[in-house]
């Protein structure tokens, strides 16, 4: 998938949560509509199946119009872009698609369906718009269905599904950090002399600003499983609080472009040799939202949401260069 394609699909769970929200702040009694029904609600699955229509045709049609239409569609083709960014595109995928199933179990159990129902449901309708833009690829010129793309988005949807059905918990989370990059202003000569620079490439890529390092840089982004170390005895269990994780974390750097560090513009060809890419590995710890005592379904709700992303901790990380760094703070 195109960088540009995925942050439409990630503004997507946000739009659908704050459209969620939107539609609270009309109810009375906030807290009540927040908590989910005993028994299927009539009110709320015409609700919650009028927005998610109303999301979808809105989604598909705008990034048709917005992105590809742009260019002559061609015959429906595949393209295994597996070895891209370092795979990081891929977690990426696992990630977008486990957060998706999860709010859309929890959009589902909050109509009053049973379990069950809920996961089924739930990660149909994630896999419904993740597979959307895999067809779309699929006739772009540009890009291609990517088979990859589809085996990491069942993976994602499949770890929250499994752990439900295991445990009715998820005692393994992923979760999401960034830390926007710096580039550098220092030029980059392409072999017909023009210049650029990292932080031009960078903000081709990428684009600027937080936002974008959360949703589009991956070279700021890492991604963890997070997981409470007492699951694995009850004598760790015993002293250790509920609500403190330990987080697993893997990121890429110096990656300015898909398979390797080259591009072409209209007027140059750019290879950047001395830059070697390279895969990081944390290890941190984490706090679990979901283990805080919080009676007001409100606020319940919304640190479910806030749950996807890792705070900030000390951090140890390796690095496929060999280096060891420790970070007394990393988000």
């Amino acid at each position: 998938m195109n960088i540009t394609t995925r942050l439409k699909q990630c503004a997507l769970s946000l739009v659908f949560f704050c459209g969620i929200l939107a539609s609270i702040q009309a109810q009375s009694g906030y807290q009540s509509f927040f908590t989910p029904s005993d028994t299927l609600n009539k009110r709320r699955v015409l609700l919650a199946s009028g927005f998610t229509t109303a999301t979808y045709s809105a989604f598909s049609i705008g990034l048709f119009k917005a992105w590809y239409s742009k260019s002559e569609q061609t015959s429906f083709h595949t393209f295994n872009d597996f070895g891209e960014w370092n795979q990081m595109d891929k977690v990426a995928h696992g990630f977008d698609s486990y957060f998706q199933t999860a709010l859309c179990y929890q959009g589902a159990r909050w109509t009053g369906l049973n379990k069950k129902k809920g996961l089924i449901l739930g990660s149909s309708i994630a896999m419904l718009f993740q597979t959307t833009i895999e067809v779309l690829d699929g006739f772009s010129p540009e890009y291609g269905f990517s088979f990859p793309d589809v085996y990491f988005n069942l993976l994602g949807s499949g770890f929250f599904v499994g752990q439900q059905l295991l445990w009715d918990d998820q005692k393994f989370k992923l979760k999401l950090s960034a830390n926007p990059k710096n580039y550098s202003d220092q030029a980059i000569i392409g072999k017909a002399g023009h210049t650029t620079s990292y932080q031009s490439r960078a903000r081709d890529l990428y684009g600027s600003g937080y936002f974008n390092s959360v949703l589009k840089d991956y070279n700021a982004q890492t991604f963890w499983l997070s997981f409470n170390p007492g699951m694995f005895s009850q004598t760790i269990q015993s002293v250790w609080p509920a609500y403190l994780n330990v987080a697993i974390g893997y990121g890429s750097d110096n990656l300015y472009g898909g398979f390797k560090n080259e591009w072409v513009t209209p007027n140059d060809h750019y290879i950047l040799e001395s830059e070697k890419r390279f895969r990081q590995y944390y290890l941190s710890l984490d706090l679990d939202l979901s283990k805080l005592k919080v009676k007001n379904h409100f606020l319940k709700t919304g640190l479910s949401i806030l749950n996807i992303i890792k705070i900030p901790a000390p951090s140890l990380e390796i690095n496929s260069k060999g280096c060891v760094k420790g970070h007394w703070l990393f988000f």
